[in-house]
């Protein structure tokens, strides 16, 4: 199967729109693909189970279930998948979609941490962690996360900026000299126009840049090669954010382990010490990140 996903890679920029998206899911989904239907694909990604089946057939299988039949028997199973999990889903009944919507975040969130292993993902922690000053925006209903991970990433580290945007020509971002910074974008499809044009002239303009999406951006890695991804397609009526936040949650996580724990120990000491003289808590609590 590795030669399938090299294939995929080296043949992209040749294949139609529809093709290139049903390319990226594979690619990125790699641990998922055991458990979809040709009929579960074709929807997440609005292309026919046809366009599916003939995309198939053109890497040389009869059918979808050919290629998951072979991925599933040369690849290791995720541990969701075991009996344990199935045991622990049973609470719920077989017709109750709560039970779908559990299996799907968690296996969308489990793809998260696989994905934290690849070199994408380090070096992606390492142009963080070594920038002097990080400007983060989000866009859509991704405003929240980025909050939440310029919030957090206060906490540990000096020089982070959130960026709000609604000045609607983000002239912070892209007048300053690039040097010693980092933008970090945070965008899932449909796309916002505002994301992808920043993301341009940022590019245009040197900056580096880590852009937080979902598997199907074709735009992104043209873009930047730091490009985090995780799904939002679960079960639910509204978008799931806990496949973003696990990888927001990861990234503070890692980008702490490369500035080195004593200084992030220090600095939180003297953070919850002047939150203390400002506002103060209710109990004492761990001294750790969090809560303030």
């Amino acid at each position: 199967m590795q030669d399938l996903f090299a294939r995929l890679e080296a043949e992209n920029a040749n294949y139609t729109a529809a093709e290139r998206q049903i390319a990226l899911f594979l690619l990125n989904n790699r641990e998922l693909i055991p458990f979809e239907t040709a009929a579960s694909v074709a929807a997440r990604l609005d292309v026919s189970a046809v366009t599916v089946g003939r995309f198939c057939r053109m890497l040389g299988f009869r059918h979808f279930r050919e290629l998951k039949e072979q991925l599933r028997a040369s690849a290791n199973l995720p541990w969701l998948q075991g009996a344990d999990f199935q045991q622990f889903l049973s609470v719920f009944s077989d017709s109750d979609t709560r039970r779908k919507t559990l299996e799907r975040e968690i296996e969308l969130t489990v793809a998260v941490y696989e994905r934290s292993q690849n070199k994408i993902w380090q070096d992606a922690v390492a142009a963080i962690a070594r920038a002097g000053r990080i400007q983060i925006v989000g866009f859509q209903t991704e405003r929240g996360i980025a909050a939440m991970l310029a919030h957090n990433l206060q906490y540990v580290r000096p020089g982070v900026e959130l960026i709000d945007g609604s000045s609607g020509h983000f002239a912070d971002v892209l007048l300053d000299e690039p040097d010693n910074r980092c933008l970090i974008m945070i965008d899932i499809r449909r796309y916002s126009s505002q994301s992808r044009l920043l993301a341009e002239k940022a590019h245009d303009a040197g900056l580096p840049m880590v852009i937080l999406t979902d598997t199907l951006c074709d735009w992104a890695p043209r873009l930047t090669s730091h490009v985090l991804t995780a799904d939002s397609d679960g079960a639910l009526f509204w978008q799931s954010s806990m496949p973003m936040v696990a990888l927001v949650n990861l990234l503070v996580n890692d980008v702490v382990g490369q500035g080195g724990g004593r200084d992030v120990e220090h600095r939180l000491e003297r953070v919850s010490k002047l939150y203390d003289e400002f506002t103060g808590y209710v109990r004492a609590g761990r001294n750790r990140g969090g809560g303030a």
